[in-house]
């Protein structure tokens, strides 16, 4: 008994550790977060992009930077499966190690979806990003941040599957790095990969990316917004291109896009400025892995319009987008 408790104890003290979660990044998405973050706090760059999958493979902060004058240091911090609850905690990490600001990180681009609002933690970032307070957000909420063991349990279990079980002993031994290459190789972009989804999996993805917003996750939208500019960060917002429609912030008369509509009027009523592929241009089929992620080509293309556009270009394809 007493033997099982101390390896509990010890099993929940490495959940506690950047290191150890680090170590893991070719495991779990989250240990591939840490990656990213640790990069980042370790090499801020001046501009930080925030997302989820969509900015993860679609912006390739290279390319980004070359399109812009000052050529400034750019970072992907784009994360799978991310919501706004997630990119707010670790905004909250990054500005209480001071990296918040003009003379450090001063700009940051958002990449918003529908995704990004619904809510959700399948992947676990919350676990180990988000600080919870007793008082406002309940017992449970509150404990599973704190006892990662439990909060992360259900992470945990991949490691049933052999082929993960033996990847996991893998990097207690070596170094591997995630799918994709590790943070450095390309500063946090990783290309889209896989083959294009078939019409089921196009309308399952559909489905779920037209559902409501999250009220929680609409409301640390706009915490994550005005934290980063009470520190004097600049904050645009840039609305990701789908293969066969646009996001619904853009969709005025699509049936779902009432409360999409209503947090682009609150950016724009907050004066942050939005960026979008012009009404006239599309991206191309072939530039997309599956129907909400731009695969290499289309990720270079949208990368370099894209510093084109904040660079205040008026030939860029990417746009602000007009205040209605």
């Amino acid at each position: 008994m007493v033997i099982a408790v101390v390896m509990l104890v010890g099993v929940e003290a490495l959940l506690h550790s950047d290191s150890f979660m680090y170590r893991l990044r070719a495991v779990f998405a989250v240990g591939r977060a840490f990656e990213k973050v640790l990069h980042v706090e370790r090499d801020t760059p001046r501009w930080l992009v925030l997302g989820n999958s969509r900015v993860d493979n679609g912006i390739d902060p290279r390319t980004l930077a070359r399109a812009m004058p000052t050529g400034p240091s750019v970072f992907n911090l784009g994360l799978p499966g991310a919501g706004a609850t997630t990119l707010l905690g670790i905004a909250r990490r990054l500005d209480e190690g001071g990296l918040l600001g003009p003379e450090r990180i001063g700009n940051v681009l958002i990449g918003l979806d529908e995704s990004l609002l619904q809510g959700g933690d399948a992947l676990g970032y919350e676990v180990f990003f988000v600080a919870p307070v007793l008082r406002d957000d309940g017992l449970h909420a509150f404990l599973r941040t704190r006892i990662r063991l439990w909060g992360y349990a259900d992470n945990l279990k991949q490691l049933r599957e052999p082929a993960r079980f033996l990847q996991f002993l893998q990097s207690l031994q070596v170094e591997i790095e995630p799918a994709g290459g590790g943070a450095a190789e390309r500063q946090g972009y990783r290309p889209g990969f896989g083959g294009q989804q078939d019409a089921g999996q196009v309308a399952r993805q559909e489905a779920g990316s037209t559902a409501p917003p999250s009220a929680a996750e609409v409301a640390n939208l706009f915490r994550l917004v005005d934290l980063l500019r009470t520190r004097g960060v600049e904050v645009a917002v840039i609305f990701p291109p789908l293969s066969n429609r646009n996001v619904l912030y853009l969709e005025i008369e699509h049936p779902a896009a009432g409360h999409y509509l209503s947090v682009r009027r609150a950016l724009e009523q907050r004066g942050v400025p939005l960026f979008a592929l012009d009404r006239g241009h599309r991206m191309a089929p072939g530039e997309f892995v599956n129907a909400g992620h731009l695969n290499d080509r289309g990720a270079q293309r949208f990368s370099a319009e894209l510093g084109a556009a904040l660079a205040g270009s008026s030939t860029s394809e990417i746009q602000r987008v007009p205040i209605q």
